[in-house]
Order: C-alpha cells, then sequence, then structure tokens
C-alpha cells in the first residue's frame, strides 16, 4: 500500500499539469462560423430568358445578373412597323435584320410577324441612329376624289368569251400599271400609300398564299377600304407554271406535279386562291386573272374558264422589278424611262407590290405619264 503522501502528491501533480493546458488554448473568434446554407452555392437566373437558367457557381454579391440583351444599337419595334421600312431608317437590309434577330425571336424567320414591343438589333454600332426622315408607318389620311375622277375601277366586265390581253387598245389614251403579289410584300403598304394620295386606279393580281401572310392580310384590307382605286384579280393559289408544271412561291412543294399541271389543278389553283382574296379584300376577283411566269395555252385558258376566269391579262412590258439591282436589276430611272419612252394606248404595264425599285419609279412615272397626256387607270376601266 503506497503512502498518503504519494497520492496526494499525484494529485497535485495532475491538476497542475490540467491548468496549464487550459491556459494555453487559443480564445474563440468573436465572429461566427458561416452556416450551412451560406456555404451552399446560390443559383443564379439569366436575365431575359424564359424559365431562366441555372448558374452552378455562387453569386458574388447581391446584384442580379446582368441581362442577355445584345451588343450594338437596338430599336423597339412600335404599331404599323415592318422589316422594310426599319431595315431603311437603319441603312441596314431585312435579311441582315432576320439574322441579328431570329434567335432571340424565331417566329421572325416569316417577316410578316413582326410584333409591337419588340426589341431588334438593328445596327452592330450601338451609337447608331434612324435616318432623319422616316418613312411613313401608317396610311396617310387619303385625299378626297376630285371633282371629276380620272379613273375608275371595280367596274368589271362579264364573263363573257374567254380572251387573253397584252394590250387593250379600245381603252384611248391610257394605260394600266398593274401590280402581282405573289412574293416579296416589304415595300406594298409604302407603295399603296403612294397610289391613294396620287389618286393612281390599279389592279392588283394576288396568289392566295400570299394574301393569307399576316403582310398580305393588311395589304388587301387597303384594298378593301378603297375599292375606288384598287381592284383585285387571280394570281393562282402557289404561283406554279400551269403548262409545265414547277415553279412556286413562297414554296414549290404544291407546284411539283411531275409534268403538265391537269385541268382540275388548274380549277383548284383559281378557286382556293378566290376564296381567300374574297375573304380578305371583299372583292370577287372574277374574271381578271394573270398566269404565274405569263404561263398559258389553249387548255389552260379553257381550265380556268370553266372555272369563271374568261379575261386572261398578261403585260405589254415586264419592268423586271423583282430584281434586285445587285443582281442586274433596273434601277427606278431605268425603269421609268422604259415605261415613259414605250407608252401606248392601252399598254398593261407590269410590276409587284414587292418590287425593289417600284415605289421610286412610281414617284417617277405617274407624273411623267400624265404630263404626256395618259390617264394611269385599272384594268376594268380600259375594258370598258
Amino acid at each position: 500500500m503506497r503512502p498518503v503522501h504519494t497520492r496526494a502528491a499525484a494529485a497535485a501533480l495532475a491538476t497542475l499539469l490540467l491548468l496549464s493546458a487550459c491556459g494555453s488554448m487559443p480564445e474563440p473568434s468573436a465572429t461566427a462560423s458561416p452556416s450551412l446554407a451560406s456555404q451552399t452555392p446560390r443559383p443564379t437566373v439569366t436575365a431575359g430568358e424564359p424559365g431562366g437558367s441555372v448558374d452552378p457557381t455562387p453569386a458574388p454579391s447581391a446584384t442580379p445578373a446582368p441581362s442577355d440583351a445584345p451588343a450594338g444599337a437596338t430599336y423597339t419595334v412600335q404599331a404599323g412597323d415592318n422589316l422594310y421600312r426599319i431595315a431603311l431608317r437603319f441603312g441596314t437590309t431585312v435579311a441582315q435584320l432576320q439574322a441579328w434577330n431570329v434567335d432571340r425571336y424565331p417566329k421572325l424567320a416569316d417577316p410578316g410577324t413582326l410584333q409591337a414591343g419588340w426589341v431588334l438589333v438593328v445596327s452592330e454600332d450601338p451609337d447608331a441612329t434612324p435616318a432623319p426622315t422616316p418613312r411613313p408607318t401608317t396610311e396617310p389620311t387619303p385625299t378626297p376624289p376630285p371633282a371629276t375622277a380620272d379613273c375608275r375601277a371595280g367596274n368589271r366586265v362579264r364573263a363573257g368569251a374567254t380572251e387573253t390581253f397584252d394590250r387593250i387598245r379600245t381603252g384611248g389614251k391610257a394605260m394600266a400599271i398593274t401590280l402581282d403579289m405573289g412574293g416579296r410584300l416589304d415595300p406594298a403598304l409604302d407603295i399603296l400609300a403612294y397610289l391613294i394620295k396620287h389618286r393612281v386606279c390599279t389592279t392588283i393580281f394576288a396568289t392566295g398564299a400570299m394574301a393569307q401572310t399576316a403582310t398580305g392580310q393588311q395589304i388587301l384590307a387597303v384594298v378593301r377600304r378603297h375599292p375606288e382605286l384598287f381592284e383585285v384579280g387571280n394570281h393562282t393559289m402557289y404561283h406554279c407554271d400551269l403548262v409545265r408544271g414547277g415553279g412556286g412561291s413562297p414554296t414549290t412543294a404544291p407546284c411539283a406535279t411531275g409534268g403538265p399541271p391537269t385541268a382540275d389543278f388548274v380549277r383548284r389553283e383559281l378557286t382556293s386562291a378566290e376564296a381567300i382574296i374574297r375573304r380578305y379584300a371583299g372583292q370577287n376577283p372574277q374574271p381578271y386573272w394573270r398566269p404565274p411566269y405569263g404561263s398559258v395555252n389553249a387548255a389552260v385558258a379553257q381550265a380556268a374558264a370553266s372555272v369563271g376566269y374568261t379575261k386572261t391579262l398578261l403585260w405589254s412590258i415586264d419592268t423586271i422589278d423583282w430584281k434586285p439591282i445587285s443582281d442586274g436589276g433596273p434601277t427606278a430611272q431605268q425603269i421609268a424611262s422604259r415605261v415613259m419612252a414605250g407608252a401606248r394606248d392601252g399598254w398593261i404595264v407590269l410590276d409587284h407590290l414587292g418590287g425593289y425599285e417600284t415605289l421610286e419609279a412610281l414617284k417617277i412615272m405617274v407624273p411623267g405619264l400624265r404630263r404626256s397626256g395618259f390617264t394611269l387607270t385599272s384594268v376594268s376601266d380600259l375594258l370598258n
């Protein structure tokens, strides 16, 4: 058995060692340890994307993530705008506007789906500004008709016998500036605004496919409001070559007949388009029609006549306004000079609502032809 004093000494030594260890421990920090929530990365939502996207990187601060707004100058679409006029204001093209913006607005692949409120990239230069004199975005208030109107539209002839015209010689010193509506439509509303302002009666040959687009419906709404100036003819449903097959606008698929189209095919092309044109223009296009590409023969004319289209309207002069200058097409001055230099009584002039230089050419042709004594009127007025 150990002595009592030995056990007491051992206890004293243990107490001394414990006090020494406690004195050497660091004091606790005044800063609390981060919580589990604060150590977990916080997801951030990228602004401007439907539903957002999750970024696993911890947010550096409480500031929201920047918007994914595109670089360059932007423009907010207004009611009445179209891509053609926006392109003109910012010195670019419709195709370039689509390329810059179609990822953000996939519907923009069809220019007719443009919507007010969309924010479009219009230039790579962030300081770009629009042209000082923008094109009109709304139809101007129509000028009241003169006391003695010099043209008429809508006074259609009866179906009668089957006839084909490339000139209407009985029309006197008058000409018909006709407008096809079968493809590109960007400047169409500006063209109609000009014709309204200057009281030019016109026959418009519309395809069903383009008539049912958003822009086509706007065009025919203008026609409906101005029956004293505008009348419509049928340009078929899909702009197919009715003699050889093929062709087509805006798609070629319906025209792939594998050879000459049948009489039933010709009739369907006309009746399908007629239903759409009647709906939006408020007019029956019979008995006027224009075969796409001017492609017509006796069998096609007979099939057309069997559904009410007895008057086949070709043209005296094709302005080739559908071809851009960059591809060798004519300038506005070349179009106007060619028409005015060769003008004859009863001429039928072929222009297009989607013509690249058509509007500027009309600004030269209309006053020039009138100074030469020509009345600019509709097909109906020439035939009556």
